[in-house]
């Protein structure tokens, strides 16, 4: 047996062997058993090769989280076919680009995104009711005994998804990713975090998003089980969610778990959530306090990309605290290194881009082989990630490269400026990004969002950064705002602060 010749597929047949009987997913009324699961796709899979899908044909997904999309992932995995993950935030435009570029065979998607679909061209569309209908189409699937079906020849490095990026420098790039890698990243993440086949996850990150995937698939590396929240669940649900299903672990950013501190988060003296996992970097540490103090919860923090399967470092709570800013240690499955341009390693201390390569990293870019090469060209994973590491082999991220403000000639790392702000305790929020200056080229300009009830001027903010960080790196303008723009996992979007027009009235 290779090394890739183990896949999601792999970690499914040792789970229906051993952990038969246990909870593999809740959804909503639905309760499965790996036993049950394992027949789920065995059907999925009749249904699909009788249908004429084989081989890297794609098979796209518009759906919401829950036991349909594990079920259809794992039957694609298990042909060799590619499941296209679609992401239901996107426009009906930019879906239709996605579905031209990849092409899918067949679709499913839940009725509440069919517009969505108006305009794509996404081959046969199959529904899949979200309340798991037994009238429906995806469960009179799953519920006919296909009989004895003749299993394609597979490459061992085959595809098992293809997860779009946002695209922040063009159209988005479909990464693909080899259901070994996938099980790659799984193992190492439940080595790091030492989990057994009692964890119940919460998942509360989508799936199309490489925070969910790698958390549920880390499910199935240990015999775990996803407890997958509702898409319209709001904060005091999911707490109520989190108790009722006893949920051990979960990965979320900070404004889910936040509101339920007035929502009386203990309960009988428990909270049953042993483990979180928070960004790391460019956060502020004593967020995580109350989560350690209070509820007794194990913070892990971590910084990862879709192109490695989620995250590839981690770091603990009280080294996040000995440490201000680091992203952590490497994962066990991990290698990384800082490279200048031309693919050299810097030492410690030395700031250049994070480069990374393991079992976990991805194939390539769907139909883009320029990208393919600028990314894997050096044998590693070009991340486009400025960093360093320091001594004991910590990593530190000082933003993306294309995010990168130069101001007269000498660069100032988004990163710097919002752990000043991160300090602050009238500040709720707060991100930074470069924008047009005639006399400096680019200047820094803050966003913040303020704690309900206080106030912060201007005036305050310069006086603050005085001796904090160099003075061409401090704010020449602030806007006040309600929220920052953020990704589905809490990311900072600052492509979007970049255009936002600047006025006078904003001078700090």
């Amino acid at each position: 047996m290779t090394p890739r010749d183990f896949s999601m597929d792999t970690l499914l047949r040792a789970c229906a062997s051993q952990h038969a009987q246990r909870e593999a997913t809740v959804d909503g009324e639905q309760r499965l058993t790996y036993a049950e699961l394992e027949r789920r796709v065995e059907r999925m899979v009749g249904w699909l090769l009788a249908k004429g899908i084989g081989p890297g044909d794609r098979v796209a997904m518009l759906l919401t989280d829950g036991a349909p999309y594990l079920t259809i992932l794992l039957a694609c995995g298990r042909i060799g076919a590619i499941a296209v993950l679609l992401n239901w935030r996107l426009a009906p435009g930019e879906i239709a680009w996605i579905a031209g570029n990849a092409e899918p065979a067949l679709t499913f998607t839940n009725p509440r995104f069919a517009d969505l679909l108006a305009k794509a061209e996404a081959g046969e569309v199959v529904e899949v009711d979200e309340n798991h209908d037994r009238q429906g189409a995806f469960e009179d699937i799953v519920g006919r005994d296909c009989g004895a079906v003749r299993m394609p020849d597979l490459a061992p490095d085959r595809p098992l998804y293809m997860m779009y990026t946002s695209g922040t420098t063009g159209k988005p790039k479909g990464c693909l990713q080899a259901g070994s890698a996938v099980a790659s990243s799984a193992l190492g993440f439940c080595v790091r975090r030492g989990f057994t086949p009692d964890e119940r996850l919460l998942s509360i990150n989508p799936l199309f998003h490489v925070v969910g995937m790698q958390q549920v698939a880390a499910m199935l590396a240990c015999g775990g089980t996803s407890i997958f929240a509702g898409r319209d669940d709001d904060n005091a649900a999911v707490l109520d969610l989190v108790h009722r299903e006893r949920c051990t672990t979960t990965s979320a950013f900070p404004t889910i778990c936040f509101p339920w501190i007035e929502m009386e988060p203990i309960r009988d003296g428990v909270m049953p959530l042993t483990n979180y996992t928070g960004g790391a970097g460019m956060g502020r540490p004593q967020m995580y306090e109350f989560i350690e103090r209070d509820w007794g919860a194990r913070v892990v923090g971590g910084y990862g990309q879709t192109e490695v399967c989620g995250f590839a470092t981690f770091i603990d709570y009280p080294d996040m605290l000995d440490h201000p800013r680091s992203i952590g240690w490497p994962m066990p499955h991990v290698e990384m290194k800082i490279l200048d341009p031309e693919g050299n390693a810097l030492p410690p201390g030395e700031e250049g881009e994070i480069c990374l390569r393991g079992p976990s990293v991805m194939l390539g870019y769907w139909r883009n082989d320029e990208a393919t090469e600028a990314s894997l060209g050096h044998g590693w994973l070009r991340t486009g990630d400025l960093g360093k590491m320091d001594e004991l082999g910590l990593g530190y991220l000082l933003g993306r490269e294309k995010e990168l403000i130069k101001t007269g000639g000498e660069n100032v790392y988004p990163a710097e400026v919002d752990a000043v702000f991160a300090e602050m305790p009238e500040v709720a929020d707060a991100g930074c990004a470069g924008v047009p200056d005639k006399k400096w080229g680019e200047a820094v300009k803050a966003f913040v969002v303020l704690r309900p009830g206080e106030s912060l001027t201007r005036d305050e903010i310069t006086k603050r950064f005085k001796g904090k960080i160099a003075g061409y790196k401090r704010p020449r303008y602030v806007e006040f705002v309600e929220q920052l723009p953020r990704d589905p996992i809490g990311k900072l979007l600052r492509r979007e602060l970049s255009a936002r027009p600047v006025t006078p009235d904003q001078a700090a």
